[in-house]
């Protein structure tokens, strides 16, 4: 645990004075770029807290509860921390909500600030189901739940989504599509739009081909990107489904659609996936692939609430089915 290393520990490891080390924690730019990084490099690999802030962690709780979002203007995560907030609300629980903004450097180190900040729990949404950020709160004995991603190692709790399955939902209902064309649109890799790739393609009848769009992220990205369909892949006046693995994008597709009064779904049909609120009041209500975004967040509170009071309990994993959401835009 974290409490067992001290500041002597890391010293010996760094082959510096414990002065050194107090120095690098209360006042960085005293020490030499280099020394500095070796030894908060071994203060992250140790899990060291210093003591003053492991005593206030071990003493008292802070009735505070850490949320790591991956994007603020992403309405999936906001609907995910209203479905926490429900459960920490009616528990005299406060959140303390950021974002990594897709950055893993400051992923850690919103999470090494949260615990120095003696939150009782974290609940993340990791960058990459291989993020260092998830070792890290192994290490250091931190209460946490992952969320949106499912971890190799079987000694984390978690709640996310069957993304394979979503996929292959998507692949299914593609291949009853009576489209000429097919564009398949994604966003970040990450293992969320990987794995509903992977479902996808194992189930997309082999005759069908498709086109596909890399790195389109907003719904600003997603409009932008439609007079680039219109010109290299004729979508104007070939019959064509767009698969994006992200509602918010979709929503910004189907926008330009209607504002270049290209038919949909006549000419253009688009099915999305996530089910966020806006889905289905939209310019065209969009077909989506659903999840239980609110229920999810309550359960990830309600399961970091069960490990806050009850330390060295089993890890437990929560994967919801995701099902096919029919609207006018298919």
């Amino acid at each position: 645990m974290s409490s067992e290393i001290t500041i002597a520990d890391v010293a010996r490891e760094a082959g510096v004075s414990k002065s050194t080390v107090s120095r690098v924690i209360s006042r960085p730019k005293l020490v030499t770029k280099i020394t500095r990084e070796k030894i908060l490099s071994i203060i992250d690999r140790l899990g060291y807290i210093p003591n003053n802030l492991a005593q206030g962690l071990a003493g008292s709780s802070t009735k505070t509860i850490g949320v790591i979002i991956e994007e603020l203007s992403n309405s999936f995560f906001i609907e995910m921390a209203e479905g926490i907030d429900s459960v920490l609300s009616n528990s005299g629980y406060s959140m303390l909500l950021c974002s990594s903004k897709w950055i893993t450097e400051r992923e850690s180190s919103l999470v090494r600030s949260m615990i120095s900040s003696r939150v009782d729990g974290i609940l993340l949404a990791p960058v990459s189901d291989k993020s260092e950020s998830i070792s890290l709160l192994e290490r250091r004995a931190m209460p946490f739940v992952l969320v949106d991603c499912i971890p190799k190692s079987k000694t984390v709790s978690c709640v996310a989504i069957d993304n394979v399955k979503g996929g292959r939902i998507a692949g299914e209902f593609i291949n009853k599509s009576r489209k000429k064309q097919i564009i398949l649109i994604t966003g970040r890799d990450c293992q969320a739009t990987n794995n509903r790739v992977k479902g996808l393609k194992e189930t997309l009848d082999p005759s069908i081909k498709i086109k596909h769009y890399t790195e389109i992220n907003s719904p600003e990205e997603g409009a932008n990107l439609v007079p680039v369909l219109i010109e290299k892949e004729n979508i104007s006046s070939w019959s064509t489904l767009i698969f994006v693995t992200n509602d918010n994008v979709a929503i910004g597709i189907l926008n330009r659609l209607g504002e270049l009064q290209i038919s949909v779904p006549g000419k253009v049909s688009v099915l999305g996936f996530d089910n966020i609120k806006t889905a289905a009041i939209c310019r065209f209500p969009l077909s989506t692939i659903g999840q239980p975004i609110f229920e999810m967040g309550r359960v990830a509170a309600e399961e970091l609430l069960k490990k806050i009071r009850a330390p060295g309990g089993n890890p437990n994993r929560t994967i919801f089915e995701p099902a096919l959401v029919l609207r006018e835009s298919t």
